[in-house]
Protein backbone atom coordinates (compact mmCIF):
# COMPACT_ATOMS: atom_id res chain seq x y z
CA UNK A 1 0.00 0.00 0.00
CA UNK A 2 1.00 3.43 -1.01
CA UNK A 3 -0.66 6.65 -0.05
CA UNK A 4 -0.16 8.92 -2.67
CA UNK A 5 -0.64 12.17 0.25
CA UNK A 6 0.86 10.73 2.65
CA UNK A 7 3.70 9.02 1.27
CA UNK A 8 3.75 6.44 3.39
CA UNK A 9 4.22 2.84 2.13
CA UNK A 10 3.57 -0.86 3.35
CA UNK A 11 4.56 -3.87 1.70
CA UNK A 12 2.98 -6.73 3.27
CA UNK A 13 2.34 -10.70 1.85
CA UNK A 14 -0.39 -12.93 3.56
CA UNK A 15 -1.07 -10.74 6.56
CA UNK A 16 2.62 -10.73 7.17
CA UNK A 17 3.95 -6.55 7.42
CA UNK A 18 7.47 -6.93 5.22
CA UNK A 19 8.44 -3.41 5.15
CA UNK A 20 7.43 0.01 6.12
CA UNK A 21 8.65 3.61 4.73
CA UNK A 22 7.14 6.81 5.10
CA UNK A 23 6.95 10.10 2.99
CA UNK A 24 8.16 8.22 -0.04
CA UNK A 25 7.84 10.84 -2.87
CA UNK A 26 10.62 9.22 -5.30
CA UNK A 27 11.43 6.46 -7.22
CA UNK A 28 12.95 3.41 -4.84
CA UNK A 29 13.06 0.18 -4.63
CA UNK A 30 12.55 -2.49 -1.89
CA UNK A 31 14.15 -6.02 -1.14
CA UNK A 32 12.76 -8.53 0.69
CA UNK A 33 13.01 -12.39 1.05
CA UNK A 34 9.47 -14.84 0.60
CA UNK A 35 10.65 -17.89 1.68
CA UNK A 36 14.03 -18.17 -0.05
CA UNK A 37 13.24 -16.36 -3.14
CA UNK A 38 14.37 -12.88 -2.89
CA UNK A 39 11.87 -10.23 -3.98
CA UNK A 40 12.24 -6.55 -5.39
CA UNK A 41 9.58 -4.14 -5.63
CA UNK A 42 10.14 -0.98 -7.24
CA UNK A 43 8.32 2.25 -6.61
CA UNK A 44 8.52 4.20 -9.72
CA UNK A 45 7.48 8.15 -9.99
CA UNK A 46 6.20 8.97 -13.14
CA UNK A 47 6.44 12.54 -14.89
CA UNK A 48 3.35 13.71 -13.83
CA UNK A 49 4.06 12.79 -10.75
CA UNK A 50 1.52 9.75 -10.22
CA UNK A 51 3.70 6.34 -9.17
CA UNK A 52 3.79 3.27 -10.78
CA UNK A 53 5.05 -0.26 -9.26
CA UNK A 54 6.84 -3.58 -10.12
CA UNK A 55 7.72 -6.44 -9.02
CA UNK A 56 10.41 -9.00 -9.54
CA UNK A 57 11.97 -12.04 -8.76
CA UNK A 58 15.93 -11.24 -8.16
CA UNK A 59 17.66 -14.09 -9.52
CA UNK A 60 21.48 -11.98 -9.98
CA UNK A 61 22.36 -11.38 -6.37
CA UNK A 62 24.28 -14.71 -4.66
CA UNK A 63 21.64 -15.68 -1.76
CA UNK A 64 21.10 -19.62 -0.82
CA UNK A 65 18.14 -19.97 -3.00
CA UNK A 66 19.63 -18.77 -5.86
CA UNK A 67 22.45 -20.63 -5.37
CA UNK A 68 20.29 -23.43 -5.07
CA UNK A 69 18.46 -22.67 -8.02
CA UNK A 70 21.58 -22.34 -9.95
CA UNK A 71 22.34 -25.59 -9.43
CA UNK A 72 19.20 -27.68 -10.38
CA UNK A 73 19.33 -25.18 -13.57
CA UNK A 74 22.90 -26.74 -14.17
CA UNK A 75 21.95 -30.19 -13.29
CA UNK A 76 18.18 -29.98 -15.55
CA UNK A 77 20.84 -27.84 -18.59
CA UNK A 78 22.58 -31.26 -18.17
CA UNK A 79 20.30 -33.69 -18.21
CA UNK A 80 18.68 -32.23 -21.16
CA UNK A 81 21.68 -32.35 -23.27
CA UNK A 82 21.87 -35.68 -22.35
CA UNK A 83 18.88 -36.59 -23.36
CA UNK A 84 19.12 -34.68 -26.51
CA UNK A 85 22.34 -36.33 -27.49
CA UNK A 86 20.62 -39.49 -26.56
CA UNK A 87 17.40 -38.59 -28.50
CA UNK A 88 19.74 -37.74 -31.90
CA UNK A 89 22.25 -41.16 -31.06
CA UNK A 90 19.34 -43.48 -31.49
CA UNK A 91 18.08 -41.77 -34.72
CA UNK A 92 22.14 -41.99 -36.06
CA UNK A 93 22.19 -45.80 -34.90
CA UNK A 94 18.73 -46.37 -36.22
CA UNK A 95 19.84 -44.81 -39.28
CA UNK A 96 22.77 -47.06 -39.64
CA UNK A 97 20.71 -50.14 -38.78
CA UNK A 98 17.89 -49.60 -41.16
CA UNK A 99 20.74 -48.96 -44.05
CA UNK A 100 22.50 -52.02 -43.18
CA UNK A 101 19.14 -54.10 -43.01
CA UNK A 102 18.20 -51.71 -46.07
CA UNK A 103 21.54 -52.89 -47.81
CA UNK A 104 21.63 -56.30 -46.84
CA UNK A 105 18.19 -56.87 -48.37
CA UNK A 106 18.57 -55.14 -51.63
CA UNK A 107 22.02 -57.50 -51.93
CA UNK A 108 19.76 -60.69 -51.05
CA UNK A 109 17.11 -59.74 -53.44
CA UNK A 110 19.66 -58.91 -56.47
CA UNK A 111 21.39 -62.30 -55.31
CA UNK A 112 17.95 -64.42 -55.36
CA UNK A 113 15.97 -62.25 -58.48
CA UNK A 114 18.90 -60.58 -60.19
CA UNK A 115 19.14 -60.13 -64.44
CA UNK A 116 21.92 -59.09 -66.71
CA UNK A 117 21.03 -56.41 -69.35
CA UNK A 118 22.99 -53.79 -71.23
CA UNK A 119 23.28 -50.44 -69.17
CA UNK A 120 24.40 -47.08 -71.86
CA UNK A 121 25.64 -43.89 -70.20
CA UNK A 122 24.58 -40.77 -71.77
CA UNK A 123 26.15 -37.39 -71.30
CA UNK A 124 25.38 -33.76 -71.31
CA UNK A 125 27.29 -30.44 -70.71
CA UNK A 126 24.69 -28.59 -68.95
CA UNK A 127 26.99 -26.65 -66.83
CA UNK A 128 30.06 -25.50 -68.77
CA UNK A 129 33.45 -27.06 -70.10
CA UNK A 130 34.09 -30.26 -68.37
CA UNK A 131 30.75 -30.13 -66.03
CA UNK A 132 29.24 -33.27 -67.03
CA UNK A 133 25.65 -34.32 -66.06
CA UNK A 134 26.08 -38.44 -66.77
CA UNK A 135 22.86 -40.52 -67.20
CA UNK A 136 22.75 -43.88 -67.75
CA UNK A 137 19.88 -46.24 -68.96
CA UNK A 138 18.77 -49.57 -69.41
CA UNK A 139 16.07 -51.70 -70.62
CA UNK A 140 14.79 -55.10 -68.50
CA UNK A 141 14.25 -58.48 -70.25
CA UNK A 142 10.66 -57.76 -70.16
CA UNK A 143 10.60 -54.70 -72.35
CA UNK A 144 10.13 -52.03 -68.98
CA UNK A 145 12.99 -49.36 -69.20
CA UNK A 146 14.95 -47.41 -66.61
CA UNK A 147 16.58 -44.15 -66.51
CA UNK A 148 18.25 -42.01 -64.07
CA UNK A 149 21.44 -40.04 -63.31
CA UNK A 150 24.19 -40.46 -61.60
CA UNK A 151 25.98 -37.20 -60.44
CA UNK A 152 27.11 -33.45 -61.53
CA UNK A 153 30.87 -33.84 -61.91
CA UNK A 154 33.52 -31.00 -61.72
CA UNK A 155 35.44 -33.70 -64.28
CA UNK A 156 34.45 -36.00 -66.43
CA UNK A 157 33.49 -38.83 -65.08
CA UNK A 158 35.32 -42.26 -64.40
CA UNK A 159 34.59 -45.80 -63.68
CA UNK A 160 36.04 -46.97 -59.99
CA UNK A 161 39.10 -47.68 -61.37
CA UNK A 162 39.93 -44.03 -62.94
CA UNK A 163 39.22 -44.96 -66.30
CA UNK A 164 37.10 -42.04 -68.27
CA UNK A 165 33.38 -42.54 -69.38
CA UNK A 166 32.79 -41.65 -72.29
CA UNK A 167 29.41 -40.89 -74.17
CA UNK A 168 27.51 -43.87 -75.28
CA UNK A 169 29.69 -47.01 -73.05
CA UNK A 170 27.91 -49.55 -72.07
CA UNK A 171 28.33 -51.88 -69.28
CA UNK A 172 26.86 -54.76 -67.99
CA UNK A 173 23.73 -53.97 -64.90
CA UNK A 174 21.98 -56.52 -62.49
CA UNK A 175 18.94 -55.53 -61.74
CA UNK A 176 16.07 -57.26 -59.51
CA UNK A 177 13.08 -58.59 -61.23
CA UNK A 178 10.69 -57.43 -58.88
CA UNK A 179 12.24 -53.93 -58.28
CA UNK A 180 14.33 -52.33 -61.30
CA UNK A 181 14.77 -49.92 -58.32
CA UNK A 182 17.31 -51.93 -57.10
CA UNK A 183 20.09 -52.18 -59.56
CA UNK A 184 23.90 -52.29 -59.66
CA UNK A 185 26.25 -51.09 -62.55
CA UNK A 186 29.47 -53.91 -63.13
CA UNK A 187 31.72 -51.44 -64.37
CA UNK A 188 33.81 -54.48 -65.26
CA UNK A 189 31.84 -56.30 -67.57
CA UNK A 190 31.92 -53.48 -70.57
CA UNK A 191 30.37 -54.35 -73.59
CA UNK A 192 32.65 -55.86 -76.54
CA UNK A 193 32.39 -52.72 -78.03
CA UNK A 194 33.42 -50.57 -75.39
CA UNK A 195 36.03 -52.89 -74.22
CA UNK A 196 37.48 -52.10 -77.24
CA UNK A 197 37.04 -48.13 -77.22
CA UNK A 198 38.64 -47.85 -73.58
CA UNK A 199 41.18 -50.20 -75.06
CA UNK A 200 42.12 -47.49 -77.60
CA UNK A 201 41.87 -44.39 -74.99
CA UNK A 202 44.59 -46.22 -72.71
CA UNK A 203 46.65 -47.01 -75.63
CA UNK A 204 46.73 -43.62 -76.67
CA UNK A 205 47.76 -42.32 -73.66
CA UNK A 206 50.36 -45.41 -73.39
CA UNK A 207 51.95 -43.86 -76.66
CA UNK A 208 52.24 -40.74 -75.76
CA UNK A 209 54.15 -41.47 -72.37
CA UNK A 210 56.19 -43.84 -74.75
CA UNK A 211 57.40 -41.94 -77.68
CA UNK A 212 59.92 -43.77 -80.03
CA UNK A 213 58.71 -47.10 -79.26
CA UNK A 214 57.14 -49.31 -81.98
CA UNK A 215 53.04 -48.21 -81.55
CA UNK A 216 51.54 -51.63 -82.44
CA UNK A 217 54.12 -53.45 -79.56
CA UNK A 218 51.93 -50.57 -77.13
CA UNK A 219 48.81 -51.56 -78.22
CA UNK A 220 50.09 -55.27 -77.68
CA UNK A 221 50.47 -54.18 -74.26
CA UNK A 222 47.34 -52.52 -73.42
CA UNK A 223 45.50 -55.62 -75.16
CA UNK A 224 47.39 -57.74 -72.65
CA UNK A 225 46.59 -56.18 -69.90
CA UNK A 226 42.93 -56.25 -70.91
CA UNK A 227 43.62 -60.14 -71.54
CA UNK A 228 45.09 -60.46 -68.03
CA UNK A 229 43.54 -58.20 -65.44
CA UNK A 230 40.67 -56.68 -66.86
CA UNK A 231 39.79 -53.10 -66.52
CA UNK A 232 41.96 -53.27 -63.44
CA UNK A 233 45.20 -54.03 -66.09
CA UNK A 234 43.68 -51.11 -68.27
CA UNK A 235 43.48 -48.91 -65.27
CA UNK A 236 47.06 -49.53 -64.18
CA UNK A 237 48.57 -49.12 -67.80
CA UNK A 238 46.38 -45.66 -67.84
CA UNK A 239 47.53 -44.20 -64.61
CA UNK A 240 51.27 -45.64 -64.77
CA UNK A 241 52.60 -42.20 -63.76
CA UNK A 242 50.56 -41.75 -60.59
CA UNK A 243 52.90 -41.49 -57.37
CA UNK A 244 52.79 -44.90 -55.70
CA UNK A 245 52.75 -43.13 -52.22
CA UNK A 246 48.81 -42.20 -53.38
CA UNK A 247 45.90 -44.59 -52.10
CA UNK A 248 45.01 -45.69 -55.47
CA UNK A 249 46.42 -49.02 -56.46
CA UNK A 250 47.37 -47.81 -59.72
CA UNK A 251 50.60 -46.42 -60.28
CA UNK A 252 53.84 -46.72 -61.05
CA UNK A 253 54.95 -49.83 -58.71
CA UNK A 254 52.20 -51.72 -59.67
CA UNK A 255 52.78 -50.58 -63.58
CA UNK A 256 56.06 -51.76 -62.86
CA UNK A 257 54.88 -55.36 -61.13
CA UNK A 258 52.33 -55.96 -64.33
CA UNK A 259 54.86 -55.78 -67.15
CA UNK A 260 56.71 -57.87 -65.16
CA UNK A 261 54.24 -60.10 -64.89
CA UNK A 262 54.90 -63.69 -66.65
CA UNK A 263 51.49 -64.29 -67.82
CA UNK A 264 51.24 -60.35 -68.92
CA UNK A 265 54.44 -60.85 -70.77
CA UNK A 266 53.18 -64.29 -72.65
CA UNK A 267 50.06 -62.48 -73.59
CA UNK A 268 52.09 -59.05 -75.65
CA UNK A 269 54.27 -62.25 -77.12
CA UNK A 270 51.28 -64.27 -78.72
CA UNK A 271 49.95 -60.36 -79.30
CA UNK A 272 52.91 -58.95 -81.00
CA UNK A 273 53.71 -62.77 -82.67
CA UNK A 274 49.82 -62.81 -84.19
CA UNK A 275 50.23 -59.48 -85.39
CA UNK A 276 53.58 -60.16 -87.67
CA UNK A 277 52.26 -63.61 -88.62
Amino acid sequence: MHGPDSGNLMIYYNNKILQIDFKVFESKSYKFFIDEELCEIKVIQNKNGSFGYEFQFDYKTETTGNQKRKKREKKWAIQSMIAIISFFGLIIIGSFIFLYFRTDFLEHQLKKNGEYALVTMRQLDRMGKDKLETFYHYTTHDGEKYASKISIVAKPPQTPHGLPIKNGDQFAIKYARNNIFNHKIDYNQPSEQTAIKIMQRVAELHIQHHQGRIQQELFCEVQAAYEVAGLDGLATIYRQLEDASTSSKYNKDSFLKLIRDTPFQKAVDDCWRAQNE
